[in-house]
């Protein structure tokens, strides 16, 4: 008899458990929905082996179908946009007056950071969330996506116990090591935003503006990946140059027995006329820089240089890998 009342205990013991659990992650995720407007600053910080890389974020959210994403590295104050309107999704490089106008699900195709309801869905379809606690703040130990079909991301999501909002979340890669860290610093619930917000136009005209003296790219140099898969070699290579060097391109085959890929450097220079390019793909980050993640490659505009790496034998996360090793210390 007292097995029977200890086991039935036990199992009440556990289902409260469970219940406690499922009302703070419900707690969190009531606050957090599709409808709630916000406007968000912080800082991504994006490391590799050997050292990181700072970008200074904004997010203006009025809806699912209104969001703008500003991302400023905080080496160069180069600034990315992202937005989302009623005509699309867009990628803005003020810096060289380019529009990027992509057919893309973002931001529903994967998980950012820096978006709160990305934070919500991931704690929601995590089967089993981890919540920890101490005097002043949550910790919610979830699964995230970066891109779609990636492989899941452990990520934890440390929330104040003031505000009931995030403070900060850390993502971890397949070795358990941080490399994704994003603090916000400022939130700002149900804001009023001016009429132009959302408009493509009217956001790049300003970001321009702000823009002082204009980009130099006094250092580009086009220069082979520092990385690339085992057993791959380059066979061919063709630069195409204009006299004052300004306007360069750049194309590399690399090839084993059984794989290849293709990698093009391309210069890019500003522009009075904005330039317009129609894309398909999925907007990632690249050690804190806007790619395109495209059926079969990769593009991301990193120091005036636009980088494209194509194939159709090798993985995402590996063209990924070889972009990266263009933006890291190793290269300057």
């Amino acid at each position: 008899m007292k097995k029977v009342i200890f086991l039935l205990v036990l199992v009440f013991c556990i289902c409260l458990g469970i219940s406690c659990k499922k009302n703070e992650n419900e707690e969190f995720l009531k606050t957090i929905n599709d409808d709630l407007s916000y406007k968000v600053e912080g800082i991504m910080e994006s490391f590799y082996p050997n050292g990181r890389k700072q970008n200074e974020f904004n997010v203006c959210y009025k809806s699912k179908e209104y969001i703008k994403v500003s991302l400023k590295s905080v080496d160069s104050n180069e600034e990315q946009i992202i937005m989302k309107n009623e005509d699309g999704v867009f990628v803005l490089i003020p810096s060289v007056n380019k529009n990027f106008k992509i057919q893309s699900s973002w931001p529903v195709n994967a998980s950012y950071p820096y978006l709160l309801q990305s934070l919500a869905k991931d704690l929601a379809n995590t089967e089993n969330v981890v919540v920890t606690e101490n005097e002043n703040s949550k910790t919610y130990e979830t699964d995230t996506h970066l891109f779609k079909d990636a492989n899941s991301n452990k990520q934890k999501i440390i929330v104040d116990k003031e505000t009931g909002y995030p403070s900060e979340v850390l993502i971890y890669d397949e070795q358990g090591d941080l490399f994704i860290r994003v603090v916000y610093t400022k939130i700002d619930l149900n804001p009023s935003f001016g009429a132009n917000e959302f408009k493509v136009d009217e956001t790049m005209n300003i970001a321009r503006m702000n823009i002082e003296d204009g980009f130099e790219y006094t250092d580009r140099v086009i220069a082979y990946p520092s990385y690339y898969p085992e057993g791959m070699l380059l066979t061919k290579e063709d630069i195409t140059s204009s006299s004052d060097g300004k306007e360069v391109l750049s194309i590399m085959k690399f090839a084993s027995t059984s794989e290849s890929f293709t990698l093009i450097q391309e210069f890019v220079n500003d522009s009075e006329t904005q330039k317009y390019v129609i894309e398909t793909g999925e907007v990632i980050h690249v050690l804190g820089s806007v790619a395109i993640l495209k059926d079969a490659s990769v593009v991301v505009f990193y120091n005036g240089i636009e980088y494209t790496i194509a194939s159709n034998d090798i993985s995402d996360v590996e063209m990924i890998s070889v972009l990266k090793s263009y933006m890291t210390t190793e290269e300057k």
